[in-house]
């Protein structure tokens, strides 16, 4: 080294001495370590021979596995879902399919025969729909969500009808224990 370099670096002789002697040991013991580990790997090559162990190239690749899984598990999966099916058959009852016997077969057979309804009975029967429903607000109830519990879905027509009906000013200013009437015939 450079006695400039020695300088700049802080690194006194003895220290690049040092060094020095540290790198012609390596430089000898190396050899010695190359040919330990070559006997070595020869040795292990030997062992792993007589246990019979296959190269790593002769694996199978990743997509082998993947589809043999999948074809096992559709196996699977009809299997399983035959035997639930099995046991489900199983388990009904067979009173509930009532075959009609073979004797029971009406002259008429082949043939339908149509009775009218009876209109007048019908047409009591029927009876309107309830015009309005009485409904008391509880907590973290708002007007949007009586919407959607009374007719199905939310719809701002609805809510305005709400509205109208109840004489709100404000949808928002709803209190617990209010009484509302829900026009049912929106």
């Amino acid at each position: 080294m450079k006695s400039t370099t020695l300088r700049r670096s802080n690194i006194t002789k003895e220290k690049v001495a040092m060094m020095e002697a540290l790198n012609r040991y390596n430089r000898e013991h190396q050899d010695e370590d190359f040919y330990k580990t070559q006997t070595k790997s020869r040795e292990l090559d030997a062992l792993w021979q007589s246990f019979g162990v296959k190269s790593p190239k002769s694996e199978k690749a990743p997509q082998v596995y993947f589809v043999t899984g999948l074809i096992l598990g559709v196996i699977i999966t009809l299997v399983i879902t035959t035997f639930i099916s099995v046991l489900i058959n199983i388990s009904t009852p067979k009173d509930d399919m009532a075959v009609p016997a073979k004797g029971a077969v009406s002259e008429s057979s082949g043939r339908f025969t149509f009775i009218p309804a009876d209109t007048s009975s019908a047409k009591k029967a029927i009876t309107p729909a309830p015009v309005n429903e009485e409904y008391v607000v509880k907590e973290g109830d708002t007007l949007e969500s009586i919407v959607i519990r009374f007719y199905g879905s939310f719809d701002m027509n609805k809510v305005n009808a709400i509205q109208d009906v109840n004489k709100m000013a404000n949808p928002n200013a709803l209190s617990i224990g209010q009484k509302l009437i829900i026009p049912m015939n929106q």
